[in-house]
């Protein structure tokens, strides 16, 4: 029984995932000079996002193997959207996640799988709350606001790095 969307060790995947997580670390620079997300980019990135399910059953454009890749991929989205979507809605007064994080999930749900894409949001998570404890530690009074894209990455570099190797 396979979790999640399965990675494969040929050139395909050993090209693709590294390109996924280059846009992820694009997003990730703008995010931490600009703090947000540019819808355009999301947009003009969906194609590599959305080309998952072909590299990973290695474009064999059989339904016995494309259909259950996308069924991974649409969970692994529905996933990435929902998850951080309610971590938005519980924030207080809107301060958190914010609409551009929600969509580069979902977006990233669908190239990794639903597996593989809350194992990146825990490591984010992870990332996030002790990277927070620390500048709290230091700044007490100020309030605190973080850009969330470059934990995603960090998350998504290290998964990668674990299935890949």
């Amino acid at each position: 029984m396979t979790t999640g969307i399965p990675t494969v060790n040929d050139t395909v995947c050993l090209f693709y995932e590294p390109a996924v997580i280059c846009c992820v670390a694009g997003f990730a620079a703008y995010d931490l000079k600009k703090k947000r997300v540019p819808d355009r980019a999301l947009v003009f990135s969906c194609p590599l996002f959305l080309a998952a399910p072909l590299f990973h059953c290695r474009f064999l454009f059989s339904a016995q193997a494309l259909l259950p890749m996308l069924g991974l991929s649409l969970a692994g989205m529905a996933a990435g959207f929902f998850v951080l979507l309610t971590a938005a809605l519980i924030s207080h007064d809107g301060a958190g996640i914010g609409g551009g994080d929600i969509k580069l999930a979902a977006l990233m749900g669908f190239a990794y799988g639903p597996y593989r894409l809350m194992a990146v949001l825990l490591i984010a998570a992870f990332l996030a709350g002790c990277f927070a404890l620390v500048l709290q530690s230091r700044k007490k009074d100020l309030p605190l606001c973080l850009p969330f894209v470059p934990f995603l990455a960090t998350g998504s570099l290290i998964v990668t790095a674990a299935t890949l190797f």
